[in-house]
């Protein structure tokens, strides 16, 4: 993927696509019954990539809906890039293994910088790291624990050991329609290149990130389900045809 790319987000539980506001289980709302269709829907309206996560494995520690997702990524001939519950090598081989493009992996190589470096060698630039922030620190465990490490300290160790890219969310704006955090956003993407993800509601949002060097691409989620914008009109925001 070159360029800036739009990720219209399939988030998944009890294989149903679904959304939570600021990564809370309790409030979750059910979109569609047909994650197959759903992606294949995103792909016929011109997606270059679409973001997959795994609720279900984020809850547990591991992935869980591994069937489905490959019933996914098999359903369509663009990039899909999946997360959730990945705590090992074992967990990135298997997401790879069921048809990722690119692993997100968050909590595990997070805590463990071994287990980093390792991930690093084996998937090169197919690893993203997940960095969501609460308050300018880093969330794990499914947003549910606090690292105790500053977002910007942890984006200058994983350009140190070679990580391609990370995924930064802001919690507290993610499902919440509020806009970007196009500050935050920033100051990580001049650390390492960085796609963008919490708030996004609309072009102006992609847009705003589009322009902010090293920001590659921004994931789209409740705002594209709620209808508030459309696919189309993000990818033509972002720059594509």
């Amino acid at each position: 993927m070159t360029g800036f790319t739009v990720f219209p987000a399939i988030d998944l539980r009890g294989g149903r696509c679904v959304r939570l506001k600021q990564g809370d289980f309790g409030r979750v709302t059910e979109y569609d019954e047909d994650p197959v269709g759903r992606i294949r829907e995103w792909e016929r309206r011109g997606a270059r990539a679409v973001h997959v996560v795994d609720l279900d494995g984020a809850e547990e520690g591991r992935p869980v809906q591994l069937g489905l997702i490959r019933a996914m990524t098999r359903a369509v001939e663009v990039p899909v890039q999946v997360g959730g519950g990945v705590r090992s090598l074992d967990d990135l081989r298997a997401l790879g293994e069921a048809g990722a493009s690119r692993v997100v992996a968050g909590t595990a190589v997070v805590g463990d910088r071994d287990l980093r470096l390792r991930a690093v060698e084996e998937l090169g630039s197919a690893l993203v790291v997940a960095v969501d922030a609460r308050d300018g620190v880093v969330a794990t465990h499914g947003w549910r624990a606090s690292s105790g490490v500053h977002v910007l300290e942890l984006a200058e160790e994983l350009a140190e050991d070679g990580v391609a890219a990370v995924l930064y969310t802001d919690v507290a704006r993610d499902g919440m329609d509020s806009g970007a955090a196009l500050e935050e956003t920033a100051a990580v993407s001049r650390l390492i290149p960085t796609i963008a993800s919490g708030g996004v509601r609309g072009t102006e949002d992609v847009r705003a990130l589009r322009e902010i060097e090293g920001v590659a691409g921004a994931i789209v989620g409740t705002a594209l389900y709620e209808g508030r914008v459309t696919l189309e009109d993000l990818i033509l925001a972002a720059g594509g045809s």
